[in-house]
């Protein structure tokens, strides 16, 4: 079964090079109303995308990513905002304390957001014959992207986007088959109540699943990566200590400020938000 946006969706290539021909001001706009009519959480919105068209804040932004298309004039940018400042200026307005916004769970909230939007975007673009790569490369070191864009507190640069008119033909990588990755919730459909993830270092049931779809697979060099075993198998006090700091299930807040009692960055109230969550991705 196929469509046009399914058809579009499959021939998805990324595109790295581009004719010095900027898009339209109505290509722009139509890829900012797709943007905002991007699911969102809650109706949060949380969520701000940025059209760069300053040469010295591109440049900026491109030296951060250390990729030397980024910068130019070949390609819109975009870069996606994860935005709780918005939200905190309205509750303000309201009267409203605004202490919950700086939570963990609310930030995660708005990076979905932003993540939504750029694939939104992407789909967008590419059904309108536009190229684009996605640009992660701009958190290399977002600390520079924060301050060429002058982002204010509680906000935080998630994402780039390059979308223009190709000037390259790249073939399309190949993507493992569909059975190789297991499409099964259970081991067995009898299974009377959902199975619970193991609290110790025994195989699990989703474990047996993933091997048995690795010995169908047609591919003997693929194996499922070992860290997705890890981490369904160790027990809570190893998930939860993981250097990314994720807030696993068995975290004992989502919502406690970011940073906690006795971290670095919790001794002088000078740090700011943006350096405090730069030093949780390092």
């Amino acid at each position: 079964m196929t469509n046009e946006t399914i058809a579009s969706q499959l021939a998805h290539r990324t595109i790295r090079a581009y004719k010095d021909q900027p898009l339209t001001e109505a290509e722009v706009e139509t890829l900012m109303d797709v943007a905002r009519h991007t699911a969102t959480s809650s109706f949060l919105q949380s969520c701000t995308v940025l059209h760069i068209t300053d040469p010295q804040v591109r440049e900026a932004i491109g030296a951060a990513s250390g990729q030397p298309y980024v910068g130019g004039t070949k390609g819109d940018l975009f870069i996606f905002v994860a935005d709780l400042y918005r939200n905190s200026r309205i509750r303000a307005e309201q009267g409203v304390s605004s202490e919950a916004l700086s939570s963990m769970n609310l930030f995660l909230t708005a990076l979905e957001d932003a993540l939504l939007a750029a694939q939104n975007v992407v789909v967008a673009a590419e059904s309108m014959g536009l190229g684009t790569v996605y640009l992660g490369s701009i958190l290399a070191d977002p600390r520079p992207v924060v301050k060429a864009l002058e982002l204010p507190e509680l906000t935080f640069p998630v994402l780039g986007l390059l979308v223009g008119h190709a000037d390259q033909e790249p073939g399309q990588k190949p993507r493992m088959p569909c059975r190789s990755s297991p499409r099964r919730t259970r081991t067995r459909a009898s299974s009377p109540t959902p199975r619970r993830w193991p609290t110790t270092t025994a195989r699990s049931p989703s474990t047996t699943t993933c091997a048995r779809a690795h010995a169908s697979s047609p591919s003997p060099t693929w194996s499922p990566p070992t860290s997705a075993w890890a981490a369904r198998t160790s027990p809570p006090s190893w998930r939860s200590s993981t250097s990314r700091a994720c807030a696993c299930a068995d975290s004992p807040s989502l919502t406690r400020p970011w940073p906690p009692r006795g971290h670095p960055t919790a001794r002088g109230a000078t740090a700011s938000s943006h350096d405090r969550l730069a030093t949780r991705l390092q």
